[in-house]
């Protein structure tokens, strides 16, 4: 259904038509059936001991609402910062906002669902863009809310809290981007990061670093939103210490913790030793806690194993070398079961050749405070073009083209040559460098230009060197071309995964394994997108 449609319901039979049902039949689900035959109830344990009260809806009752979040997750349009409940994003997009930050700010809100009652659910349809008769907002709210709040256990409950967030979320966008800092939510998690260290976070969000305290800005922003913060939840992280945001380790690429690498390990260890039936028990035994004992039955130990890989190749992908680890592991055990096997991706012959056509870049200056910089890029060999980066990499801080430039290929550190700019275009952002010893390139195969159009949906791979260290082999990423635009005369072309700082420079490689663009800037700068610029773009800079 559309806002258009949901606008027009007037009376309590429209709406009640919805679900193929008369108002009596709907009135009788929402308001004569007792509570517990409504709801049914369990609790769940908390990191900190306490328990979460989960509420899950009757069958009837569960149908309807669902039908209702169908038509509000159609109508609803998430602020780049919402990354809870929305589709295409996750803990994952979240976290990567804010990686390689110098200061990461957490917040919890306290009593996030409790605190979104029954009258903000009845003033949320009242007011633009549903602008609902009274009752109709009425009966709206008795159907999402149960004991006068948001159920934790109801499938329309999430998109409902986004709403109710809305204008927060457009209030603390703005104080990040006036502050200079990144903003994300996911649903009750509020994380500010920051570029500069803690001692010069802006007081309008943390008034004092020393001893944490939130500035009555950012607490005032919040309390008259509705809500309240969860000082016990409340974190500031420095660069030098495990930054977390979402559970997700942020420090320089999104990795989960330590400890969740070893219980994969060890639950695989105790499968292979001791075998299945073993495993499984030990695992009922020690791990189950009352917090899983309110399902009438356990989750089956090679599923347990099964998600927590998954969850590891969402965050550092299939291809990524320690999950491939454990996904063969994982698939030799399963075998005995005739089950799927997990899905990686080993780099192919073909692609370890392309591998040796993307380089490493490096540059040395002093900027305008004195200071030593040493930066790192990426950027491939082109056929008759020569090495090809973009100019951000190659220039200083104030945007002066850079004369110190080395490069070297992945599996040849010790073989660095010096290369010099040939032509640049800082408004394109496009640089095209040259060996000072041509012999230097000798060895290298040249990647080749794509003369193929590109459509949204294509599938395409980017290869650079991220947060490089000695001995790191490029980081492949498989991605979809998002959308295809111009920005002042730019061709350019958004990817769905994102482009970290150092992959700047890098090749993005059609299914031919052709070069059909040049990652530029990451997502993660001030917000933006995963901007690719089209490969066609070189022929300004070439003539």
């Amino acid at each position: 259904m559309k806002l258009k449609e949901f606008q027009k319901i007037e009376t309590s039979e429209d709406l009640a038509k919805i679900f193929g049902m008369s108002y009596k039949e709907l009135s009788k689900i929402i308001y004569k059936l007792p509570f517990e035959y409504r709801y049914t109830y369990f609790e769940i344990s908390k990191k900190n001991g306490t328990k979460r009260l989960i509420s899950k809806p009757n069958k009837k009752l569960k149908q309807i609402q669902n039908k209702l979040s169908e038509t509000l997750y159609s109508i609803y349009k998430p602020r780049p910062s919402v990354h809870g409940f929305v589709k295409q994003r996750s803990v994952i997009s979240g976290a990567e906002k804010h990686l390689n930050k110098q200061s990461i700010l957490n917040i919890d809100l306290e009593n996030f669902f409790d605190s979104i009652h029954y009258g903000r659910i009845k003033y949320l349809f009242m007011a633009h863009p549903f602008n609902c008769n009274e009752t109709i907002a009425t009966i709206l709210a008795h159907i999402f809310c149960h004991e006068n709040k948001l159920p934790q256990g109801a499938s329309s409950s999430p998109i409902l809290t986004n709403m109710i967030c809305y204008k927060l979320d457009k209030e603390l966008q703005n104080l990040a981007k006036h502050c200079n800092a990144t903003y994300t939510r996911y649903a009750d998690d509020i994380t500010f990061s920051f570029t500069t260290n803690k001692k010069k976070i802006s007081k309008q969000i943390v008034e004092d670093t020393e001893v944490l305290t939130i500035s009555p800005v950012l607490q005032q922003i919040i309390e008259n939103n509705g809500f309240k913060i969860n000082y016990n939840k409340v974190h500031l992280y420095k660069k030098n210490q495990r930054m977390l945001v979402t559970g997700i380790k942020v420090n320089e690429f999104t990795n989960v913790q330590r400890k969740y690498i070893s219980k994969i390990r060890s639950m695989l260890y105790s499968w292979e030793e001791h075998g299945y039936i073993n495993a499984k028990k030990e695992f009922e035994s020690k791990y189950l806690t009352e917090r899983h004992r309110v399902f009438s039955s356990l989750p089956e130990y090679r599923n347990v194993i099964r998600g927590k890989l998954n969850y590891l190749k969402m965050v550092r992908s299939k291809r990524d070398v320690l999950y491939i680890k454990y996904a063969k592991w994982f698939n030799k055990l399963v075998d005995e079961f005739s089950e799927p096997h997990l899905e990686y991706l080993e780099i192919t012959p073909e692609e370890k050749l392309l591998m040796q056509s993307v380089l490493v870049i490096e540059i040395l200056y002093d900027n305008s405070e004195g200071e030593c910089v040493c930066n790192q890029g990426t950027g491939f060999y082109l056929k008759d073009v020569g090495i090809v980066t973009c100019a951000h990499v190659v220039t200083d801080d104030k945007n002066n083209p850079l004369d110190n430039i080395d490069v070297f290929r992945y599996d040849k550190i010790t073989e660095k040559f010096r290369c010099t700019i040939q032509k640049i275009d800082s408004i394109l952002d496009l640089a095209i460098l040259q060996p000072v010893d041509p012999e230097s390139l000798k060895d290298i195969q040249p990647l080749e230009q794509s003369s193929e159009t590109i459509d949204s949906l294509h599938t395409v791979k980017m290869i650079g060197y991220p947060a490089y260290k000695i001995g790191q082999t490029p980081y492949i990423v498989d991605a979809k071309i998002a959308s295809i635009y111009c920005q002042s005369t730019i061709n350019k072309f958004e990817i769905d995964s994102l482009i970290r700082e150092g992959n700047s420079g890098g090749p993005i490689l059609n299914s031919n394994n052709k070069v059909v663009g040049i990652a530029a800037e990451g997502a993660e700068k001030s917000g933006g997108n995963n901007a690719v610029l089209r490969i066609d773009m070189l022929e300004r800079i070439k003539s």
